[in-house]
């Protein structure tokens, strides 16, 4: 969503650091890579399809498919997702030409066979498991790798080769099981590429956190513009190739792909992955839910392929992508898709603007759904499963609502606002759960926020604190929404993102501030901390 638009110490693994990562990232940046699922995972909604040649051995690999390509295939790097206490995904696309207009990535129609390696050092002389992984024309020659048997809270490095070409190294780390001492989680969202660069990215190579939240809006959709920074292609998406090209556009980037080699990334989407506002099978401004579902459809296969995600490809039309994942009994997070199933809030494109624009009486009257039955269903056992100390929701849009009293933000309807039955049963289970604290993104703004039993009515129950991170790139959207939102505790319109550490006794916030978003070495601070003790939903500033 884009306000205003139409319609402690740090951890050394093996002498690596940001600096080799960006080296490696940057000496590859002119191809791409996207990804290939394997095999499922107990704490997924959808279990993952078993992916070719993705078993885990130390005997030595041996590509049979390896045709002849025009250059480097690992121009984009690598990255991992989705980590378990005992596995990972590994993800590449093999990309010779990253940026061919076709979105093929300059790779022939045929299968072409990647051996993949993971280490316990960055040297690979201690092997822990390799394989080949078939990739194949249909999935973007993308390979998803599940490297199982691994060990929990556990370092790794990985690297993928194809005939005389090796990726750059990249560094994972499994879950950890059992009552670890601490938790970070760094979360991010909002990276239009030709709004911004990616600085934000640079800080966060080497930043001390175990796995990385992305909430969405990886891409925009948009026709690209004309600025010296415009993504490929140059028209608004609509095909599996315009989705394909705009994820290598993207992934281009060497910060990107030096963020995706230094942490594992847990990802979920919000609209522009598919379209501004999307809600179901509508997308504002496309004549039919037909045609809607064709271009989700095409969105989301680009999406799974570009990205590490243990899921399988979409079946279908549909993903879920939705899921939860425990570090130990210290904390378990729950990671919501708000767009797939969401029904259309009513009077969203016709209410008047005024005191209570978007308040209208069928907003109220009418009882929608924004996560699909089958998601209600599965958020209600994961948040009931407990056993951890902390429950931490992984939000792409504001629960506690935000009413910044214009058109485009009074009872903005795209967010919670327009689902008020829906968000007081997720607020009710949220009350019912050890220590909630929501993660969101979305607005174009850091925010610390109070979630109450009654949205904007701060004398009734307090249920969890939501914090909201700043956007990596995309447009700020700097007006001062205090006066009209009580439950408001700080607005800073920065770009940049959040670091979560848990610990038994406290949640930490850091909101890690970027000043010049137009430079990519742009310098970072810590702009503000909030604390949250276990057995109080009071978030209070440090």
């Amino acid at each position: 969503m884009n306000q205003g638009e139409p319609a402690g110490e740090r951890r050394v693994l093996s002498g690596i650091g940001r600096r080799q990562f960006l080296t490696g990232a940057a000496a590859s940046a002119a191809a791409i890579a996207v990804g290939c699922s394997s095999s499922g995972s107990a704490n997924r909604a959808a279990p993952a399809t078993t992916g070719t040649g993705a078993t885990t051995t130390t005997a030595p690999a041996k590509p049979k498919n390896v045709p002849e390509l025009s250059g480097n295939p690992f121009s984009l790097g690598v990255a991992s997702g989705d980590p378990t206490p005992d596995a990972v995904i590994l993800w590449t696309r093999l990309a010779p030409d990253a940026l061919a207009a076709d979105g093929a990535g300059g790779m022939p129609e045929e299968k072409a066979d990647v051996v993949w390696e993971v280490a316990s050092d960055a040297a690979f002389v201690s092997v822990v498991g390799t394989g080949v992984f078939t990739t194949t024309p249909a999935h973007g020659h993308s390979a998803h790798v599940d490297a199982t048997g691994l060990e929990p809270g556990t370092a790794y490095h990985y690297r993928f080769r194809y005939a005389d070409w090796t990726s750059p190294v990249g560094r994972t780390r499994t879950l950890p099981s059992g009552s670890p001492e601490r938790f970070g989680v760094a979360v991010v969202n909002c990276q239009m590429y030709e709004s911004g660069r990616f600085g934000a990215y640079q800080h966060l190579v080497d930043e001390e956190v175990d796995v990385v939240l992305h909430l969405g809006d990886y891409i925009y959709e948009y026709a690209a513009g004309t600025s010296s920074r415009s993504p490929k292609p140059d028209r608004l998406l609509e095909t599996l190739a315009d989705y394909r090209l705009r994820y290598a556009s993207y992934k281009s980037d060497p910060q990107l792909q030096a963020a995706h080699a230094r942490h594992p990334f847990v990802l979920t989407w919000d609209d522009h992955e598919v379209a501004n506002n999307y809600m179901g099978d509508v997308l504002p401004g496309v004549g039919s839910p037909a045609l809607g579902q064709a271009r989700k459809t095409a969105a989301y296969q680009g999406w799974w392929e570009n990205l590490p995600s243990r899921v399988g490809p979409p079946e279908n039309g549909a993903l879920a992508v939705y899921q939860d994942f425990a570090a130990g009994d210290l904390v378990r997070i729950h990671v919501l898709d708000e767009r797939q199933d969401a029904a259309v809030p009513p009077c969203r494109d016709t209410a008047q603007p005024g005191t209570d624009f978007g308040n209208c009486e069928a907003r109220e009257g009418e009882d929608r759904t924004r996560l699909g039955a089958d998601q209600e269903a599965w958020l209600a056992k994961s948040l009931a499963k407990g056993g951890v100390t902390w429950n931490l929701l992984g939000n792409p849009v504001v629960l506690a609502g935000v009413d910044g009293g214009t058109k485009t933000a009074a009872y903005y309807l795209d967010t919670w606002d327009g689902f008020p039955q829906a968000r007081t049963r997720l607020i009710e289970q949220l009350a019912a759960t050890d220590n909630p604290v929501v993660l969101t993104g979305d607005y174009h703004a850091g925010m610390v926020l109070d979630v109450n039993a009654v949205p904007f009515d701060t004398t009734s129950q307090l249920v969890a604190p939501e914090f909201m991170s700043p956007p990596i790139s995309s447009l700020l959207f700097p007006a001062d929404v205090s006066a009209r939102t009580p439950q408001l505790r700080q607005q800073l319109n920065d770009h940049g993102y959040m670091t979560v550490t848990v610990t038994p006794e406290k949640l930490t916030v850091v909101f890690r501030c970027i000043e010049d978003v137009g430079d990519p070495d742009t310098a970072i601070a810590s702009k503000a901390t909030w604390v949250v003790t276990a057995g109080d939903p009071v978030a209070r500033e440090a």
